[in-house]
């Protein structure tokens, strides 16, 4: 329960310092911190079902302090917490250069599933010839600040999972691979 009270205040805290800081950076280069806290949740959080509902709120919550479509972040960060924890469950994201290639890929994924739910509920355009370059961009800067916001969240359920394990018995931290989605 502590763990995930603190992880939420850390998926909102990141989602007021993105807001912050997309004040003064142009679009391209303010990473989307509060996604990043949802891809950290699938990639190191013990539980795949509380994982899905804490995205559920951070999504929500991007969904309150944006201006897209209600219900679109809620929808494409619980596909990023999937997405995430299948990687992580299936393949070895433990170390900086595989989740640098998987925040990479999945923020350009992230990125052309906006622009095209978009399109399709709001009859704009889709992604045109600008979209990839200024996708790439962006996910270089979500790949630079993917490592501390992961590492947050690692050190979020790992401090928090050494007072829980009295109470429910073994709590796996997710290093490495795991097997299996419970």
């Amino acid at each position: 329960m502590k763990s995930g009270l603190a992880i939420l205040c850390l998926g909102l805290a990141a989602l007021v310092v993105q807001g912050a800081l997309a004040r003064t950076l142009p679009p391209p280069w303010c990473p989307d911190l509060a996604w990043l806290v949802v891809v950290g949740i699938g990639m190191r959080w013990p539980g795949f079902l509380s994982g899905f509902g804490l995205a559920l709120l951070l999504g929500f919550s991007a969904d309150l302090v944006s201006g897209s479509l209600m219900g679109q972040h809620a929808l494409l960060r619980l596909v990023t917490y999937l997405a995430a924890a299948a990687a992580s469950r299936q393949l070895d994201l433990s170390g900086a250069v595989p989740v640098a290639i998987f925040v990479f890929a999945m923020s350009i994924a992230y990125g052309l599933a906006l622009v095209s739910t978009l399109s399709f509920f709001a009859g704009s355009d889709g992604p045109g010839l600008d979209f990839f370059g200024t996708a790439v961009a962006f996910a270089f800067v979500n790949v630079l600040a993917a490592g501390p916001t992961i590492a947050a969240v690692d050190r979020v359920v790992a401090r928090f999972a050494d007072e829980e394990v009295g109470r429910r018995g073994s709590i796996p931290l997710g290093y490495g691979p795991r097997r299996g989605l419970g």
